[in-house]
């Protein structure tokens, strides 16, 4: 059963949570959504960032100041 993917660990953990109040479409979809979710960090992780990606200041909030 190599076929099967593994179900995330956000899919995991909410339905140790709510799994009891969860019917099987509605854990279908949750393993789904965390699926995609997982999928699409591993996209941004993927890219590449330069020093032009990065902000030339940033914003204080203890300051209220651009350093």
């Amino acid at each position: 059963m190599a076929d099967i993917p593994e179900i995330p660990p956000m899919a995991t953990a909410a339905i140790q949570r709510f799994g009891d109040r969860l019917n099987t479409e509605q854990r279908a979809v949750l393993i789904k959504t965390a699926q995609q979710l997982e999928d699409a960090a591993e996209d941004l992780r993927q890219w590449e960032l330069t020093n032009g990606d990065e902000p030339d200041t940033a914003f204080s909030a203890i300051d209220g100041q651009d350093s």
